[in-house]
């Protein structure tokens, strides 16, 4: 029998065998999927063909340095080191400017699942194993099963919703249960005692009324200062002799003064920011106003303060109807010592007394 060697005999034989033989190999299961490809499979891709370029490239570092100290340079080595550069750069950019940023956003719905997963993987390790069921248990299922198909595949759609909107933020866990509040003011009327809110706070009930308050002396801050200097062995920082002494020595620096700019230096220095000076007005008020009692860098306001207290303390009170005291009633002249005279208004005293004197003879 005669053999058909036609070449399209030949090419239909050739298509055969091959098809036959492609379909007897294994499936290749490195197709991309039809979804495309997720964000940590390109991360875990990315990351791997780096570290390939980056260790190709110090091989080539190691190649070009043995030929460079042989003296066989070559240019296409150099062409090879540019291109593997370049792909680092690529890769790096990838990582930077794309992986990151979407993992960033994802962050919170990766960490929900895999959570998730955790907790139904524990859940699953700490359940006991259930006893198998019987025939009539099986057969109840597969029938009640039967009834049910077309259910759930009417519900499979609202639970694949209500999966996706399970990962999202939680409204609930950021607002108080009302019933720790309605148990904390239950519990605080039964016993009587008085609890103070978590949230705003709230001044003690008190029967004392403000007029009552009111008419009680405040505290006196010239108290707590000397309180402060003079009874506190604590030692207490003063600033450095001659720092304080401003305007030619003619007044010295307040702690207020001393505090503003302390704190304006503290802002200036921590934000690499100068600030705009002060205007003449405002220079002009603060220089004005510390003028007043001072000399010398010295404060010499105090002297007569003394003085004062003295004269206070021993000065007896004057009655409600502003008459004076017992002492002052008994002196018939005049303690204070006024200006000495030739004794003229004496004389015209004397002459008047004595015209008047003169008339009802």
């Amino acid at each position: 029998m005669a053999v058909d060697n036609s070449l399209t005999t030949l090419l239909t034989t050739l298509t055969a065998s091959i098809e036959s033989a492609t379909e007897a190999l294994p499936a290749d299961g490195t197709l991309p999927p039809k979804e495309g490809i997720s964000l940590l499979n390109v991360k875990n891709d990315l990351l791997l063909s780096y570290v390939q370029n980056l260790v190709f490239l110090i091989l080539l570092k190691l190649r070009s340095r043995a030929q460079s100290n042989s003296g066989d340079a070559d240019s296409k080595a150099t062409t090879i080191d540019e291109e593997v550069t370049m792909k680092l750069v690529e890769l790096r950019v990838y990582l930077e400017k794309g992986v990151r940023p979407l993992e960033n956003r994802l962050k919170y719905q990766i960490d929900q699942i895999v959570r998730a997963a955790d907790d139904a993987s524990r859940k699953s390790a700490q359940a006991p194993e259930k006893p198998k069921a019987g025939r009539s248990l099986r057969k109840s299922n597969a029938e009640d099963s039967d009834v049910s198909e077309d259910g759930s595949d009417a519900s499979a759609q609202s639970d694949d919703e209500a999966d996706a909107v399970s990962y999202g933020p939680r409204k609930a866990q950021f607002q108080r249960p009302k019933t720790a509040i309605d148990r904390g003011n239950t519990k605080s009327s039964k016993d009587g005692i008085y609890r103070p809110p978590r949230i705003t706070p709230m001044v003690m009930p008190t029967t004392q009324g403000r007029e009552e308050r009111s008419r009680k002396p405040g505290r006196s801050a010239t108290m707590d200062e000397f309180v402060r200097d003079e009874m506190n062995a604590a030692p207490v920082a003063e600033p450095s002799i001659g720092s304080t002494i401003v305007a030619g020595g003619r007044r010295t620096k307040s702690e207020r003064e001393r505090r503003d700019e302390q704190e304006r230096r503290e802002y200036e220095e921590s934000n690499f920011v100068r600030l705009p000076a002060e205007s003449k007005k405002d220079r002009a008020k603060k220089g004005g106003r510390g003028c007043e009692g001072g000399l010398g860098g010295e404060d010499w306001r105090g002297l007569g303060a003394g003085l004062d207290r003295i004269e206070q303390l021993t000065q007896k009170k004057r009655g409600t109807g502003g008459s004076l005291g017992s002492l002052e009633r008994s002196r018939k002249r005049p303690i204070g010592d006024g200006p000495r005279d030739s004794g003229v208004q004496a004389g015209d005293a004397f002459e008047k007394r004595r015209k008047i004197v003169s008339r009802y003879r």
